[in-house]
């Protein structure tokens, strides 16, 4: 048991690096390539930093623990919600107002009604590809879209960082995705013979433990940028792109192994549906997500620990 607290705290140290990594490169990249902080977050950052749950879930599939793989999905994207948008939202305003942003919103409201819809089935099934790969298909093209928009309007916020690229950029990129591969395996592997020994079931290990593992990225992405003062939509683009990877294109792939679902997920649905409309009624109102709904999000987020823990 020693060992695999070892190996535990060793995958969480490689998640933590790796995301460091991933967001300075990241954004240095993409401050190149003339995007706003918000693709930067939804596409580059958003995309890095959901790699540990796309490999965690296809491993624990490919090794018959598919109730861990759909508990880290729900789990992840519940803590990328409550817990890392709620830590963020005590330190620093977000601005959730602005068009672009409320357009992202509103894709990942539709993209969690879809979720649910999958979610009420007695299992997932190989149609629910489909279904998330068209959606993922238009919020490539959108974002890409969005790209080519600000490129032609040249769309850099702090213009001397662009000619600052350097080929190390990218090697830090790819060294910070494979610490988050090899954090993320290590993380799976331990979480599994934890649970095993502990003889708790592997859905609950998956959606506490292992999901906390898996958004960590997110998390330590989250702190630095309000440590550094970096713009806020790079957190919002975070967690909003980050969802999005984890739903259509995590739970997407995963539906080609025809999961059982055998639990009754009535309270992950109604914390995912308030967390999805909270956010796009506040960005429809002209409001910040601010400290008070920061700690109403670390509020929901206790009691779904405590549900799933009791």
């Amino acid at each position: 048991m020693v060992l695999q607290v070892i190996l535990l705290a060793l995958a969480i140290i490689m998640l933590y690096y790796g995301a460091e990594f991933a967001l300075e490169s990241a954004e240095k990249i993409g401050l190149a390539l003339g995007l706003s902080p918000l693709v930067i977050g939804l596409l580059i950052v958003g995309f890095g930093t959901s790699l540990p749950e796309f490999f965690v879930s296809q491993l624990a599939c490919l090794r018959g623990e598919s109730p861990m793989a759909l508990g880290n999905v729900v789990g992840s994207n519940i803590a990328n919600l409550f817990l890392i948008l709620g830590i963020s939202g005590t330190m620093v305003k977000l601005y959730v107002s602005r068009e672009e942003i409320k357009i992202q919103l509103i894709l990942h409201l539709i993209l969690t009604s879809l979720l649910i819809f999958t979610l009420v089935q007695d299992r997932v099934y190989p149609w629910s590809a489909a279904m998330f790969g068209a959606f993922f298909a238009y919020y490539l093209y959108d974002t890409f879209k969005q790209m080519r928009k600000q490129r032609h309007t040249g769309h850099i916020e702090d213009a001397h960082e662009a000619d600052k690229i350097h080929w190390k950029e990218y090697v830090f990129l790819v060294i910070g995705f494979a610490l988050l591969y090899l954090g993320g395996e290590l993380l799976v592997t331990s979480g599994s013979a934890l649970a095993a020994l502990a003889g708790v079931d592997s859905y609950v290990i998956s959606a506490v433990f292992v999901a906390f593992g898996t958004s960590f990225p997110e998390l330590v992405t989250a702190i630095m940028a309000c440590k550094r003062g970096k713009n806020t939509d790079i957190i919002t683009g975070n967690i909003i792109g980050s969802n999005i990877f984890n739903v259509a294109f995590v739970l997407g792939s995963l539906s080609f192994y025809d999961i059982p679902i055998n639990k009754d997920f009535s309270i992950e649905i109604s914390s995912l549906i308030f967390a999805a409309v909270f956010l796009l009624g506040l960005s429809i109102a002209k409001k910040n997500f601010g400290r008070i709904s920061g700690i109403i999000f670390l509020i929901c987020y206790a009691l779904s620990v405590y549900n799933w823990i009791s």
